[in-house]
């Protein structure tokens, strides 16, 4: 169950930013890393980059508010998508302080209703809608990208996803940014997750998840250029020796522009 109920805050400094967080003792490990610059630095860079006062940021899979608020100093409005309990609480009562933050309580689906699972607990940023967790579940409302996106109101958007494997399912949603006035796309994608979802001997899943991860890659090639990528050269690079070739697949953040 969730609420506005106001929160203490912190204000904590990364990436050239001082952003006011939920201060809550369960984060404050997390919070001296990403203050010591130690979490997402290119996530970080890329919405530095690419966010201005006439861009809209669209956060998909925002958990505390971490690239929320930070994208808020900067965009012209923020709309935070999540559909953990525990986190939407957080976003609400800290977007009660941020005008140009909008927050979804949902997740990226093309069905009214999915289950999501928790790890370790509601409020960690491992839940997801795949059936991959150890602890709770519970149901929350699907948002489908053509109604996130309306709340962009038409003005040039900055996408950033990270949905803890779940963006495998949701490629076809996803696919639907080519539609819309685009600027870039952050996406982190999760292949040792996915594969831990699939059924079948291991030889199976692994080449699924080889394949479903190019397609991913290939989906934007009509209107973006990419993905770049900061470890491999390229794509199929990728594939073979983070995902083929390693015991474990090694996840990785797509970065797609839109072409000039």
């Amino acid at each position: 169950m969730h609420t506005t109920e106001e929160l203490k805050t912190i204000g904590i400094h990364y990436a050239g930013h001082t952003v006011q967080l939920a201060d809550l003792p369960e984060y404050r490990k997390f919070y001296k890393k990403l203050s010591e610059g130690l979490w997402e630095p290119r996530t970080l860079k890329a919405l530095s980059h690419y966010l201005d006062r006439d861009t809209v940021m669209i956060d998909i899979g925002a958990w505390i508010g971490v690239t929320t608020f930070f994208g808020a100093q900067i965009a012209k409005a923020v709309v935070a998508v999540d559909p953990d309990p525990r986190c939407i609480a957080i976003l609400e009562s800290l977007a009660a302080g941020n005008p140009n933050v909008t927050v979804l309580r949902g997740a990226l689906s093309d069905q009214p209703s999915v289950a999501i699972h928790a790890v370790d607990g509601f409020g960690s940023s491992e839940t997801s809608i795949l059936d991959i967790g150890n602890g709770e579940c519970a149901a929350c409302p699907g948002i489908s990208l053509d109604e996130i996106m309306h709340h962009a109101s038409g003005s040039p958007a900055f996408v950033k996803i990270d949905i803890e494997g779940y963006e495998y399912a949701m490629a076809g949603q996803l696919a639907r940014l080519n539609d819309f006035p685009v600027r870039a796309i952050h996406m982190a994608v999760h292949p040792q997750l996915y594969e831990k979802s699939l059924g079948g001997n291991r030889l199976m899943r692994r080449l699924r998840t080889a394949l479903a991860t190019w397609r991913i890659g290939r989906e934007f090639g009509g209107r973006f250029s990419g993905p770049w990528l900061v470890k491999y050269p390229n794509l199929a690079t990728y594939i073979v020796l983070g995902i083929v070739l390693r015991a474990t697949p090694r996840g990785a953040d797509f970065l797609f522009e839109q072409k000039r």
